[in-house]
């Protein structure tokens, strides 16, 4: 379905020179194919969390709307972009029927009960989402040698950023009304951070491998491989001194605190990671 007129994004799925994907360069990385199907799945599902995050903010117009007309429509982009590119790319992987089985076992994730209690702390979640998205699509551009996808990657994660920032815009707007301590404020981004990391992925992973190779058994085995290989793929070029930043700003750290926090928690990611 096409936007409604009055969304106005910053860039269209005709901007992109399909016909320039460069399908030997994508062919020749596992783990980019595991990387761009696994988040084309997760942006294409965007439209059933995002029900649940206007219902918990519904009463305030700004957010909502805001929600309605810009963030959803993007994400729902982004998804688009990215299975186009990996029909190009890999163009005998049977996407429908892989995001078909993927979305059956996704659904009932995506449910109210993975939000946080309080608006406060929801938008401090919030922003921990964007930082990681930032992240994701600015380390896939850096990776790719095909162009296409290199631009893909830019545009989705300058979305990302600006997204975060009006996600932190609305977090400060209620940690004036509806304040939360930064003990509360903290338990909500190590939530967070904790379900990045949790099953939406493997479930994602699950079904882009069974699809390319029907017959073979998906385990913890398969999983932590497929992970290892894109960790190291990812590792030297995650931009970790921006996520560090985006991260820890909902907390609210003194300059001082800041400068003591930021290298050891920027030494930890890189180790992570």
């Amino acid at each position: 379905m096409a936007p409604a007129s009055h969304v106005r994004q910053r860039w269209w799925l005709d901007s992109i020179d399909w016909p320039a994907v460069r399908r030997e360069t994508a062919g020749e990385a596992d783990a980019l194919f595991y990387m761009v199907g696994a988040a084309a799945f997760m942006e294409s599902t965007s439209d059933r969390y995002a029900r649940n995050l206007i219902v918990q903010f519904s009463g305030d117009d700004a957010v909502t709307s805001w929600l309605e007309e810009h963030w959803l429509p993007e994400e729902i982009q982004h998804g688009r972009a990215l299975r186009r590119y990996a029909e190009i790319a890999w163009p005998t992987f049977a996407w429908d029927e892989a995001y078909e089985s993927f979305l059956a076992e996704f659904s009932p994730y995506c449910c109210a009960d993975e939000l946080e209690p309080t608006r406060t702390r929801e938008m401090a979640s919030r922003c921990v989402v964007e930082t990681g998205t930032a992240g994701y699509y600015t380390t896939l551009s850096r990776i790719s040698h095909d162009p296409v996808l290199t631009t893909i990657a830019q545009r989705i994660a300058e979305d990302e950023v600006r997204h975060y920032k009006h996600f932190y815009r609305f977090f400060c707007e209620y940690q004036q009304t509806e304040p939360e301590s930064r003990r509360t404020l903290f338990a909500a981004l190590l939530n967070r951070l904790r379900m990045i990391e949790g099953q939406d992925g493997v479930i994602a992973l699950k079904h882009l491998y069974r699809a390319r190779r029907p017959g073979e058994p998906f385990d913890n085995r398969i999983y932590r491989n497929l992970r290892r290989r894109s960790r190291k793929l990812i590792r030297p070029y995650f931009p970790y001194r921006m996520c560090v930043k985006m991260l820890l700003k909902p907390l609210g750290l003194s300059p001082r605190t800041r400068r003591i926090v930021f290298p050891i928690t920027e030494a930890l990611a890189r180790r992570v990671m």
